[in-house]
């Protein structure tokens, strides 16, 4: 287990850290004006104000109350922020739980293990005709071809990554893309495609965008970026 060392405190003892500690706090602290603050520069005005010319009593009932609602606002805000932190750290630390499951990721590329099935969701939008459907391997080469007659909205698409039928041989492990094109408005373009992978651990983060998921031979991703969830 490795453990950071403070090298800067070499030669100094543990008072005069302590020290240099209150007086930086007392620095940072300085640099604003509480309430405290304004009430004992009022109270060091008004008696040394000039007799001729009073402070204008409306001017200094005002000006408290705008001190009193900023106050309260700056309170508020720090108890939503730390509301805002504790779910999200909560929403972070169960992310731990997605270890073995499925999820679905922005990209066309995904891992087949050579067993499971490669699973990817097509988006058709509005409806695509004449769909034709390419797996490629690492080096680009075409392995596998489907086609349909047409494909409305979003649709899963599986492949089994059997090689021969007849004998069940399987394609090797590795990373395979699917393409997948079709005819829109006369035209023919190529549907957006994302494929689904396996957590094989999790990275946790002090919230949801710091938290980063490993799928299994693809890379890391962050749990934000997730489409979906299988079960």
């Amino acid at each position: 287990m490795s453990v950071d060392f403070d090298y800067s405190s070499i030669g100094k003892t543990s008072g005069y850290i302590k020290q240099q500690e209150a007086a930086a706090s007392a620095k940072k602290d300085n640099n604003a004006l509480d309430q405290a603050d304004f009430l004992k520069l009022l109270t060091t005005q008004l008696t040394n104000q000039d007799p001729s010319s009073p402070v204008d009593n409306n001017q200094m009932v005002s000006t408290m109350s705008q001190l009193s609602i900023v106050d309260n606002l700056t309170t508020i805000t720090n108890g939503m922020d730390n509301i805002v932190n504790s779910i999200s750290s909560s929403s972070a630390l169960s992310a731990s739980s997605l270890v073995g499951r499925s999820v679905l990721v922005d990209s066309s590329t995904a891992f087949f293990d050579g067993n499971s099935p490669l699973v990817a969701q097509i988006d058709a939008g509005s409806g695509a005709s004449d769909v034709k459907v390419s797996i490629l391997d690492s080096a680009g080469s075409i392995v596998s071809s489907f086609s349909a007659a047409s494909v409305d909205g979003v649709t899963d698409f599986s492949w089994d990554g059997v090689m021969d039928a007849e004998s069940g041989e399987m394609y090797p492990s590795g990373k395979y893309t699917v393409m997948v094109s079709g005819m829109q408005g006369g035209k023919e373009v190529n549907l957006p495609v994302k494929t689904y992978g396996t957590v094989g651990s999790v990275v946790l983060g002090n919230n949801i965008s710091d938290t980063k998921l490993n799928i299994l031979g693809y890379g890391e991703v962050s749990l934000e970026d997730v489409g979906s969830i299988s079960l």
